[in-house]
């Protein structure tokens, strides 16, 4: 049997003698909320690709068009519907999806480097454009061998594997390990033989039963007799007892404690994990037959946390063996720093249309050192462990959000979207993630990376005014490294020259004077310390518990803020909401605090995250 493709990783062949066939680049255009600008996204070399961001940000219209090119569908069989087209809009435009590929072979012995599918209503005749560059033959027709070289397997909470481990269709995973199977149990010549020994023996057996044997002569006697001059006959199909065609009949269930299970039995986060299971080693053991692109949709789906990090730690595993992952998901388990190309963040910036953020490692350290790093310590090779070990799951998290507001500790994280609250501004219903950074050293990092992947960050941190000695030049310096890394001159960064007014606004960042602690009891006066001492009676020592309870018992006995703590309050929600892309007005009813108004969120049912 000639195998047409260039290799893979599977049983058969030595790794070094081949490349598996990949999909290294996709573009897309005009599909559903991806507009004429198109989105490109780089594969990459090892791990997972992840796919991340709000909801509705159009991650699943990616995927969908992967889906088109490698799915089990004929690409020129897919019905394009109306609300297919970027902006249900047909008149004009053309759907067009493209994959650069590598080690795929074309039929003609060369190698295809492109495929491409175009769907346009303005085309005279077949709307429908499907085909391939080669770099030997001129036919841009791509064969169904060819494209059955890679083939995306698309794991998610729609996708049932009942349905996948079945012959739903020709292309099902069962449907291709049987055909795969039934090819490695019949190529081998003498394997071939020994299986017709044994067919003819169970024929032998059969025969040796005198009522069948009788029965079967009959049988073609009388089907002749009648029959005449028609051509067929009647017979006795014994194929289901040849060994050869077992792959027929082989069927995969769940099983428990060795008892077959249904289904219908499993709850849907075993079943996605079961899928994967299968798809992972159909994948390993017939890799030399054809490429898979294994895509999960939010993994997270019906999975507890800790087997959110367990699955997110496997997957990575496997896409480092050489099998091709793309992930979509809104968790940051699946967030992996230590390889920041891996990332591409999915958004909506304007008009509904989806913009795609990825870097590469040599751009991204060519941005860091431009926002204020180290040249000599951030290098292709080191930022990736950096960042992984720097990270906190909160600061992953805030990859997801609309603005991502740094914080020097848990006390203001736990804090600041309480007092928000006091102001009208909901800080989860805008989007904004609180995070601290670990420390004033920390922040500028997090500002740095935020800013390569384009998602708005805004700074809160003290102006230590009451420290003094080394203690004082060490929060100089990291004051300093926060202004590099807001591209703001770092001599304003001094003590004396901030501001020490105790909450002082900025448009992209703002200072406590000195701390948390004394800047919360300088602005709010009694009703804040009366309530941080209350905090202590019921919450303990804990200075970031008693600042959240604080908050809350603020916000609760507060019906009208006045003076300047509600006005300097207001004017951070006005800079965030500035931050996050316009304002509004505050409708009747809401709290006026004078100078510092700001407006409620845009869509009071639907957060628009």
């Amino acid at each position: 049997m000639i195998n047409l493709r260039a290799g893979g990783y599977g049983m058969s062949r030595e790794p070094s003698q081949f490349r598996p066939p990949r999909l290294e680049r996709l573009t897309v255009k005009n599909l559903r909320s991806i507009g004429q600008g198109g989105v490109a996204i780089d594969l990459p070399r090892s791990g997972p690709l992840v796919l991340l961001g709000e909801n509705n940000a159009g991650k699943s219209n990616i995927v969908k068009s992967i889906e088109i090119l490698f799915g089990e569908r004929w690409p020129k069989s897919h019905k394009v519907e109306e609300h297919d087209f970027f902006g249900r809009d047909p008149d004009g435009i053309s759907i067009s999806i493209g994959a650069s590929l590598s080690a795929v072979r074309c039929d003609c012995g060369g190698t295809v480097a492109y495929l491409k599918w175009e769907y346009s209503t303005s085309t005279d005749g077949d709307p429908y454009l499907y085909k391939k560059r080669c770099d030997h033959c001129t036919n841009s027709y791509p064969s169904n061998k060819l494209r059955q070289q890679l083939f995306a397997m698309i794991i998610g909470a729609d996708r049932r594997l009942s349905q996948q481990l079945s012959y739903y269709s020709q292309y099902t995973l069962l449907s291709r390990l049987m055909h795969r199977f039934h090819e490695r149990l019949t190529s081998d010549p003498v394997r071939r033989e020994a299986l017709k020994t044994i067919f003819l023996s169970l024929l032998e057996q059969f025969k040796g039963v005198p009522e069948f044997d009788d029965f079967s002569k009959l049988l073609s006697e009388t089907s002749e007799e009648l029959g005449q001059s028609l051509p067929y006959r009647l017979d006795v199909d014994f194929s289901a007892y040849d060994p050869s065609n077992f792959f027929r009949s082989l069927r995969v269930y769940p099983s428990l404690d060795g008892e077959i299970k249904s289904f219908d039995e499993l709850g849907t986060g075993q079943e996605q994990i079961l899928a994967l299971a299968f798809s992972i080693a159909y994948a390993k053991a017939f890799g030399d037959y054809e490429g898979l692109i294994l895509v999960v949709e939010e993994p997270e789906s019906h999975l507890h946390p800790l087997a959110q990090m367990w699955l997110a730690a496997k997957l990575g595993d496997i896409a480092d063996s050489g099998l091709q992952v793309i992930v979509t998901t809104h968790s940051p388990h699946f967030v992996d720093l230590s390889k920041p190309e891996n990332l591409v963040i999915v958004s909506k910036p304007d008009a509904g249309t989806t913009r795609t953020v990825q870097t590469s490692r040599d751009d991204l350290v060519e941005h860091l050192i431009g926002k204020g790093s180290d040249p000599a310590r951030t290098t292709s090779e080191s930022i990736g462990e950096f960042y992984s070990s720097s990270a906190t799951t909160q600061i992953k998290s805030a990859l997801f959000s609309r603005l991502c507001v740094l914080v020097e500790g848990p006390s203001e994280e736990l804090s600041f979207p309480t007092l928000l609250g006091l102001v009208g501004f909901d800080a989860l219903r805008e989007g904004v993630a609180f995070v601290s950074a670990e420390g004033i050293a920390s922040i500028a990092r997090w500002v740095r990376l935020f800013d390569a992947f384009q998602v708005p960050t805004y700074c809160i941190f003290d102006t230590d005014s009451d420290k003094s000695g080394k203690d004082a030049q060490s929060a100089q310096a990291s004051r300093q490294d926060i202004f590099r890394s807001l591209s703001l001159d770092p001599t304003y960064a001094q003590s004396a020259a901030l501001s020490n007014e105790p909450l002082h606004v900025e448009s992209s960042y703002a200072t406590l004077d000195a701390n948390f602690e004394d800047a919360m009891a300088k602005l709010l006066g009694d009703v804040w310390s009366s309530a941080y001492f209350e905090a202590f009676e019921v919450i303990g020592a804990s200075k970031p518990l008693r600042a959240r309870y604080a908050a809350k018992l603020v916000n609760e006995r507060t019906s009208n803020l006045d003076g300047p703590g509600g006005q300097a309050i207001g004017r951070l929600a006005t800079a965030l909401r500035q931050k996050l892309g316009g304002t509004i007005s505050l409708p009747g009813g809401a709290r006026d605090v004078g100078k510092g108004i700001v407006d409620v969120p845009r869509d009071l049912e639907e957060p628009p995250f």
